[in-house]
């Protein structure tokens, strides 16, 4: 189900996030959303709808989508990860070259110039199988030709200054 058939009254919580004026065509901007992070944006072709997704990009693990470029694959509009380049349609937020990859998708209306977001996702984000940079177990390494334990080089106590 697309974001785009759900209805505002099947939204229970609305959050005030900014004026209307405050988003620029084609610009991200990200939100705090019930203790989610939000992407927001505002299409040129759409002056008065404002558009929400999730803010992190499921590949990266980074919050970065609301630095993402808007356009659109053939007629449908997206927004390019910053990060790795995917593409993020807006109304489901799957991924064109994954669509089992997705970010999450907010309802949005305009109340009297003010941007409200729903509290909840409509559509929570699926998450690549990859497991993104920041959740991988670091590993401690030695570089070649160094033998741990011991120093490199003559086993003498060193020179008297």
């Amino acid at each position: 189900m697309s974001a785009a058939s759900l209805t505002e009254r099947e939204v229970a919580t609305w959050v005030r996030v900014c004026a209307l004026d405050a988003l620029f065509p084609d610009r991200g901007a990200a939100a705090l959303v019930d203790g989610r992070q939000v992407a927001l944006f505002r299409l040129a072709g759409e002056p008065d709808v404002v558009r929400a997704i999730g803010h992190r990009d499921p590949y990266s693990g980074a919050n970065v989508m609301a630095r993402g470029l808007v356009g659109t694959v053939g007629d449908v509009p997206v927004v390019v990860s910053p990060m790795h380049k995917q593409r993020f349609r807006f109304d489901d937020g799957a991924a064109v070259e994954n669509p089992a990859v997705s970010v999450g998708v907010w309802a949005t209306r305009v109340v009297d110039g003010v941007v409200e977001v729903a509290a909840t996702p409509l559509l929570e984000p699926r998450p690549s199988s990859l497991e993104p940079l920041s959740s991988l177990e670091l590993v401690e390494t030695t570089p070649v030709g160094v033998s741990t334990g011991s120093t490199v080089g003559s086993s003498a106590a060193p020179p008297a200054p």
